[in-house]
């Protein structure tokens, strides 16, 4: 059976409550993004065009930053409702990413929560910064079955 992160509810949130993950981006990692997502642009997938467009290779499609903060969402039982990613530097296989998501507004009564953060690379430059709205479990929901994850 897979580990799993603590179970968080709605009273277990307070502002400035942080979450962090960090992790290698492999070349598995891109090419499995390429085929979930279909993305083949240029960028992702020849070597040539990206070197010719200012990268010094291929790219990582964005939805593969973007599904690291993901990560910690699914971590705490987030039900993302709103989440706007903005893209700042390239990132590479190879990179360490570091994401880090603060909590910026509880709203118990609406059982919602306001998460920001940003990605940074090895280098400690950002390379996304990210804001999601969203809502947490209730304790009368009770704790979730995860043991068919992953």
């Amino acid at each position: 059976m897979a580990e799993h992160a603590p179970y968080y509810l709605i009273d277990d949130m307070t502002v400035g409550r942080a979450f962090r993950w960090r992790r290698t981006i492999t070349e598995a990692d891109v090419q499995a993004t390429i085929r979930l997502s279909g993305d083949q642009g240029g960028y992702h997938v020849d070597e040539t065009f990206a070197r010719k467009a200012g990268f010094r290779t291929v790219i990582a499609p964005g939805l593969l930053q973007a599904s690291m903060g993901t990560k910690l969402g699914g971590d705490l039982n987030f039900l993302a409702r709103e989440i706007t990613f903005r893209y700042l530097k390239p990132v590479y296989a190879g990179d360490t990413l570091d994401v880090q998501m603060a909590v910026t507004a509880v709203e118990k009564a609406k059982n919602r929560i306001t998460l920001e953060g940003q990605i940074t690379n090895q280098a400690g430059e950002v390379v996304l910064t990210c804001t999601a709205v969203g809502h947490l479990p209730k304790a009368e929901w009770g704790v979730p079955d995860k043991s068919r994850a992953p």
